[in-house]
This record gives structure tokens, C-alpha cells and sequence, in this order.
């Protein structure tokens, strides 16, 4: 594998994995610490926990792929916001469909009422993520792909 694209990849796990496992777990205890009651806790771990669990597994995945894409967009002299897009659209893509999977598989009822939040979430990531983290980790790969005086001359 290309040195650039290992950069690349990298990037990518050392900026999305730690924001988005943090925002995992914020999401799991954030109603514990601000009602100070765990119930709420215990329903989104008893109604979501195993396809969390596929979540945050598919996350890893989806960051080496997203990673990749980014690369070679960047690489094809696609636009900041267009490769940031692809990788947002990809990895949530890639992780909330994995997600609602895992709970099209393991809830015997009310699917469809189980799938409206993940669904929802899958979109507001994506919006969310492609003018931050994704932004982010694409001007990054950019900088690594293009040296100081070939980034000054292609804008």
C-alpha cells in the first residue's frame, strides 16, 4: 500500500475513532449524568446494546473505507467539501446500516417504529459530519497528499 494512502487511512482513525467513540458513549450516559437516574441508560443499552456493539465495530471499518475514499478524492483533485461528503456519506452510511441490520435481526416487534431513530441519526450525522470531522479529516489528507507549495498553487 501506497505511503500517502496509509497516511491517509491513519488520519482518519486518529481523528474519527476517538471523537466518535466518545460520542458513542456520551450518548449512552449523557441522560444517566443529567438525570442522575439510570433508567433511561439501562432502555437505550436494553433496546440498542448489540447493535451498538455492531456499530462501533463497523465504525473501525468504515473509517479504514472512508479513509481510502477520501484519498483518492483528494488525490482526483476533488473539492474539500465533496471529498468531505463521500467520507461523512460513506461511514454513516456503512455504520447505521449495520446498525439497523443488527435490529432488523434481533427485535421480533415494532421494527419499522425501532429503525426511526437510527434513520434519523444516519442523517443528521451525515450534515453534521461533512462540515466538521469529515472537513477535518479531509484538509488533513489533503495536507499530506500535497506539499506546502502545490497546495498554494492548486487553489
Amino acid at each position: 500500500m501506497e505511503k500517502k494512502l496509509k497516511q491517509s487511512i491513519l488520519t482518519s482513525y486518529l481523528i474519527g475513532a476517538p471523537i466518535g467513540i466518545l460520542t458513542i458513549i456520551a450518548t449512552i450516559w449523557i441522560p444517566l449524568l443529567l438525570t442522575g437516574e439510570g433508567l433511561l441508560t439501562i432502555v437505550i443499552l436494553g433496546t440498542y446494546g448489540i447493535s451498538t456493539i455492531g456499530l462501533v465495530v463497523s465504525f473501525l471499518i468504515a473509517l479504514w473505507i472512508g479513509g481510502k475514499i477520501a484519498y483518492k478524492n483528494i488525490k482526483s483533485g476533488k473539492s474539500l467539501l465533496l471529498t468531505s461528503f463521500k467520507f461523512s456519506t460513506v461511514v454513516n452510511l456503512i455504520i447505521w446500516t449495520t446498525f439497523c441490520l443488527i435490529v432488523g435481526l434481533s427485535v421480533t416487534e415494532e421494527k419499522f417504529l425501532m429503525m426511526i431513530p437510527p434513520i434519523i441519526t444516519f442523517i443528521v450525522c451525515t450534515i453534521l459530519t461533512t462540515f466538521s470531522i469529515g472537513l477535518l479529516i479531509s484538509h488533513i489528507i489533503r495536507q499530506i497528499n500535497y506539499k506546502p507549495t502545490e497546495l498554494k498553487n492548486s487553489r
